[in-house]
C-alpha cells in the first residue's frame, strides 16, 4: 500500500510540475527537472532489493500474486508493486522427542526422531505460498510428516523386526518416504535419525530371548560346519596318504630291492658255486 501511495504522489507532483496552465500543455523546464529528480530517485529505490546470503527471495505482486520464479541471493530488481519475502536455505533441524508408532502386529513403539532439512531454492515459493514462513513449516508440518512416514513403514513389520534385524531396513524406507513427502512441499531432506526406540519391558525381554536363541542356533550351526570341515579334511588327508603309498609301491622296483639287499650285505661272497649236479668249493681256489 505504501508503494502505491508513493507512486500516486510522484505522478501528482510530476503533473503539477510539468503542466503549464497558460499553454495548457506539459512543459519540461530545468526547474521541473530538479524538482522531479528526488521523487524519481525515491521511486527507483523501491525497484531494487537485496536478498541476504543463504536466503532465497519470493516475489509477491498485488496484481499476479506469488511468483514461481525465485530470486537468488544478492541484488535483484522488481517493480514498485512487488514485495520480496526472504526464506533461509540453510540446514534446519527439528527434533520430535516422542513419536508413537504402531506395528503390523498391533504393538506400539515410541522413538525420538530428528529431522534435518532445508528449503529447495527453486521450489521455495511453495513454502511461502502454503505456510508463509519457515517457522510454521518447521513447527507443525515436519513433525507430522516424520511421524506419518515412519508409521507408514512400521505397519509393514512386526515389533520384533522393528526393534531387531529389520531396523536398518525400516530406517532406509522411512527416509525415502519422508524425502518424497517433503519434496512436494519444496523441502529437501538432509538426514532422518530415529533413536531410543522402546516397546516396553515385555517386548524387550522377548527380543532378548529371541536373540539368545538365535545365537545358540548360530553357534550350533557353526560347530556343525566345523565338524563337517574337519571330517572332510581327514578324508582328504587319508586319500592323499593312500595315493602317496600307491605311488611309493610302484617305485619299489628290482633296483630298489637290490639297494636294500646291498645295505644289509656283510661283504662276504658265497664259498660254494655250481649247478644242481656239480658243486665247487671256491674258497680252496682263492688260496692259490
Amino acid at each position: 500500500m505504501f508503494q502505491i501511495i508513493t507512486i500516486a504522489l510522484t505522478v501528482l507532483v510530476a503533473w503539477i510540475t510539468l503542466y503549464d496552465r497558460e499553454e495548457r500543455s506539459i512543459y519540461l523546464s530545468k526547474k521541473a527537472v530538479w524538482i522531479l529528480v528526488p521523487f524519481i530517485a525515491f521511486l527507483l529505490s523501491f525497484c531494487i532489493v537485496k536478498v541476504p546470503s543463504n536466503n532465497v527471495g519470493i516475489r509477491w505482486s498485488i496484481l499476479s500474486g506469488t511468483s514461481e520464479k525465485t530470486l537468488n541471493e544478492g541484488i535483484a530488481f522488481k517493480t514498485p508493486l512487488d514485495q520480496i519475502y526472504c526464506i533461509p536455505t540453510t540446514v534446519e533441524e527439528r527434533t520430535i522427542k516422542k513419536v508413537n508408532i504402531q506395528t503390523k502386529d498391533a504393538q506400539f513403539v515410541t522413538a525420538q526422531v530428528n529431522v534435518k532439512f532445508r528449503v529447495n531454492q527453486k521450489d521455495a515459493f511453495k513454502v511461502y505460498k502454503r505456510y508463509t514462513t519457515l517457522d510454521t513449516l518447521k513447527k507443525n508440518i515436519i513433525s507430522n510428516y516424520a511421524q506419518k512416514a515412519i508409521g507408514t513403514v512400521a505397519t509393514q513389520y512386526n515389533v520384533i523386526d522393528v526393534l531387531g534385524s529389520k531396523k536398518n531396513e525400516i530406517y532406509d524406507l522411512s527416509t525415502k518416504t519422508l524425502s518424497k513427502m517433503l519434496k512436494s512441499e519444496g523441502v529437501e531432506l538432509v538426514q532422518l535419525t530415529i533413536k531410543d526406540m522402546n516397546a516396553g519391558s515385555e517386548i524387550e525381554k522377548a527380543i532378548a530371548d529371541e536373540a539368545v536363541a538365535k545365537k545358540r542356533v548360530e553357534t550350533a550351526e557353526q560347530n556343525r560346519l566345523k565338524a563337517q570341515k574337519d571330517a572332510e579334511t581327514k578324508i582328504i588327508n587319508a586319500k592323499a596318504e593312500a595315493e602317496s603309498n600307491k605311488i611309493l609301491e610302484k617305485r619299489l622296483t628290482n633296483k630298489l630291492l637290490v639297494q636294500q639287499y646291498l645295505k644289509k650285505w656283510d661283504g662276504k661272497l658265497p664259498t660254494v658255486s655250481g649247478d644242481g649236479n656239480t658243486m665247487i668249493d671256491i674258497s680252496q681256489l682263492m688260496n692259490f
